[in-house]
């Protein structure tokens, strides 16, 4: 690392010589200049990954910075200088064996001076074997799986399309011999589960093949007497183009510690491993010309020598996704996972999936065959408006897996949901999935599509549910700021920690404030697009967009009469959430703002979170969830603008530059409440935010942690009833989740499409 630091105090040194004559050259003028504002030296915001691939790929590592611009990179191999890698990302060349160990890092540099990154590692291990699945072309199907494994670990099975069009439909695995385990994926081609004793277990896997022929297959796999330390979890299937994620877990004797966790492809189509966190990894599913298995190695080694390993299975489904930039395609850019109707009783239950989650569905010509309304009706039609039974719910849910439509049942159903059951009139149907991900309304389906990830209830549960990241969260990575939120009540934080490397168990009663704000959030949405008052006209002969469309061209929606009425009017927040949201840019100047000139631009407007400047949409949204979670469930929304969260940040040293909690209480944002209320849910009295308490403000310069009781409590008295994080993956899990948004509008999607400039779809 030497050479490394030497680099460092080079670029910072050649920096500020050029600053120096840049800042002292000649002459004229007789006035002095202002002085410029103090340059900020680069710190890292977005540390660079460490990455597993196979001979013969390439490899991508990325950096964001923060400081005053111009910042310069150069990125360095096992502490050398790259030749022309000056620019926030690098790709190496094909990696071969010799790259094995190699360590990547980046010094940033600016007039004030440099950084360096933490290092990444490349991992590169030899070319997988073929895929086992589909070994005989001539084959229709192939099932197989695990041949052994140890009382302890994961096993699986698939079965897998071998015809190179068409799909498998309507899968379902059952059980024929060995003890009872869980099969909490029996509807998917992909099973996984974890055998309690030794012996053999079998399982018959039930379905229609791509010619739509009734099927067969059966699968059996010994598990043997032995104990694990390192355990993948969870095999499953996913369609090409698809995040994946799978998890480490590992078990240790008393006194033994890891050393490392090496992950390694074994078998089919080699992908690019993201491994910066070795416990969870992250790849996107390869193009495939039929179902296609993947198998991956796990190998954990201790400090004390043991040496331990485990597989996980990946199948890759060949569906065709919907083309990129196609117009007519209602999910061109978006992936479209594999659900099915959880009420296979349901009278929609034909037409669920055609309707609302399909990648040929298309909304306009060429190729039109977007459902009619007499097809697949608004909630609302079949209701009259009144509020729906949960079962009239029920007949309108999809889900990857069975116990997405058990839990979201258990949900609705609470005696304080009436008011979500009654927005649930405003959509055709509820899409809950593993890969769906941000939580999403869509105008020309009529449907809200919902993270898993708000819902589950058991590690189990869990483990089916895709980790990687929201899209956007890097968005800000150039930003000298961070924007965050949490709901509270009685001084805590009512969101709490679930890190990822916990096996814990939530309640349905918990839901209510992980899933209460989402749906309250995509239900504003929907009541947006097709308000109450005009649900009456309804025309069954046409699709969902005829009936929404004309008014979403004519600038109809009570959105639009809240910008024109009330509109916001900071110019800077709003293109900043043109970065934050939709991907653009930072400029130069964007990326300078400090905390506090950020809080100015925000305070004096009267938005409740900067989300709300990502579109129109998004603003009466936010005014409308915040104001649904306190009025039914007593809770405040805290919202704050704070130094830059970065890799080593916690809650405790998050600092807090503005925030105020209550926000929708504000005097200049209540009549805009009263209009989203008035608009969207007209049943509710609007006014009743004025009975709301006053904002409180945070107090600048403490951390975000220390901002949970607020007023603050008197000198000398303690706050011994907050609750705090009590470790480190807790308080990231909270850190983190306190920046999410996840419910933008997705960039360069739907802007060119002939409906309109923001398009229809609404996270």
């Amino acid at each position: 690392m030497q050479t490394a630091e030497r680099f460092v105090r080079l670029a910072a040194a050649a920096l500020a010589v050029l600053a120096l004559a840049a800042c002292g050259g000649g002459g004229g003028g007789g006035g002095s200049a202002p002085a410029p504002a103090p340059s900020v030296a680069p710190q890292i915001s977005m540390q660079p990954g460490s990455r597993a691939l196979a001979v013969g790929l390439t490899a991508t590592f990325s950096v964001g910075a923060i400081g005053t611009p111009p910042l310069a990179y150069q990125w360095l191999k096992n502490g050398m200088p790259i030749t022309g890698a000056t620019d926030a990302s690098y790709t190496t060349p094909p990696a071969t064996l010799a790259d094995d160990g190699a360590r990547f890092s980046v010094v940033v540099s600016n007039a004030a001076g440099a950084t360096a990154s933490a290092q990444a590692t490349l991992a590169v291990y030899p070319t997988p074997a073929p895929a086992a699945s589909c070994a005989n072309p001539a084959d229709a199907f192939s099932a197989l799986g695990d041949v052994s494994v140890a009382v302890g670990k994961a096993a699986g099975a698939v079965v897998a399309n071998c015809a190179g069009t068409g799909t498998l439909t309507h899968v379902r695995w059952t059980q024929t011999a060995g003890n009872a385990v869980a099969l909490i994926s029996d509807k998917t081609q992909a099973i996984s589960f974890e055998p309690t004793s030794a012996g053999v277990y079998a399982f018959r896997a039930d379905f229609n093949d791509a010619t739509g022929t009734a099927r067969s297959a059966s699968v059996a796999v010994t598990a043997v007497a032995g104990g694990a330390t390192v355990l993948a979890r969870a095999d499953h299937a996913v369609r090409k183009g698809g995040n994946v994620s799978l998890r480490a877990w590992t078990t240790l004797p008393p006194g033994d510690a890891i050393a490392s966790l090496a992950w390694t492809q074994i078998e089919g189509p080699p992908v690019v491993l993201d491994v910066a966190d070795p416990h969870r990894v992250l790849f996107t599913a390869p193009d495939v010309a039929r179902d296609t298995l993947l198998r991956f190695r796990v190998t954990l080694r201790t400090t004390q020598g043991l040496v331990d390993s485990d597989d996980a299975l990946v199948l890759v489904e060949n569906y065709a996704q919907a083309p990129d930039n196609s117009n007519p395609h209602v999910f061109s850019g978006l992936h479209v996972s594999r659900v099915y109707p959880y009420k296979a009783t349901s009278p929609f239950a034909a037409d669920l999936v055609r309707c609302t989650y399909d990648a040929a569905l298309r909304w306009t010509d060429p190729g039109r065959n977007a459902c009619t309304l007499a097809t697949l009706p608004f909630l609302h039609q079949t209701t009259g408006g009144n509020e729906p039974t949960v079962a009239q719910i029920m007949d309108r849910v999809l889900v990857s897996h069975d116990w997405m439509g058990a839990v979201f049942e258990q949900f609705i159903a609470g005696s304080d949901k009436a008011d979500i059951r009654r927005l649930l009139n405003g959509v055709t149907a509820i899409v809950i999935g593993a890969q769906v991900r941000p939580s999403f309304y869509y105008g020309l389906t009529g449907a809200i599509y919902l993270d898993a990830d708000n819902l589950w209830l058991t590690p189990e549960q869990r483990d089916v549910i895709n980790e990687a990241p929201d899209f956007r969260s890097d968005f800000d990575r150039d930003l000298a700021y961070s924007g965050v939120w949490r709901y509270t009540l009685n001084n805590n934080n009512v969101f709490l920690p679930w890190p990822a490397t916990s096996r814990l168990t939530r309640t349905v009663d918990y839901l209510l404030y992980e899933a209460g704000w989402l749906m309250y959030h995509e239900l504003a949405h929907a009541s947006d697009f097709l308000p109450p008052a005009t649900r009456g006209a309804l025309n069954n002969a046409a699709t969902v967009w005829d009936n929404v469309g004309p008014r979403f061209a004519n600038a109809q929606l009570p959105s639009d009469d809240l910008a024109r009425s009330l509109p916001l009017q900071s110019a800077e927040m709003r293109a900043l959430a043109l970065v934050k949201f939709q991907g653009v840019t930072a400029t130069p100047a964007q990326r300078a703002y400090t905390p506090q000139q950020v809080a100015g631009f925000f305070a004096p407007d009267r938005a409740t979170d900067e989300y709300n400047y990502s579109t129109t949409r998004e603003d009466i949204a936010m005014l409308f969830e915040e104001f649904m979670m306190f009025r039914n469930h007593g809770v405040r929304r805290d919202v704050a603008i704070t130094d830059k969260i970065g890799p080593t940040t916690t809650g405790a040293t998050l600092i807090v530059r503005w925030g105020q909690r209550g926000r929708v209480a504000e005097t200049a944002v209540r009549p805009r409440v009263k209009l989203a209320v008035g608009s969207l849910a007209p049943w509710i009295d609007p006014a009743s935010v004025d009975a709301f308490p006053a904002p409180l403000a945070m107090r600048a310069g403490k951390s975000w942690n220390a901002n949970l009781v607020l007023p603050a409590p008197p000198s000398g008295v303690g706050a011994a009833a907050v609750r705090t994080p009590a470790s480190k993956a807790e308080d990231a899990y909270l850190l983190e989740r306190a920046q999410r948004r996840g419910r933008g509008g997705i960039p360069g999607l739907l802007g060119e499409r002939s409906f309109g400039a923001e398009g229809a779809r609404s996270r």
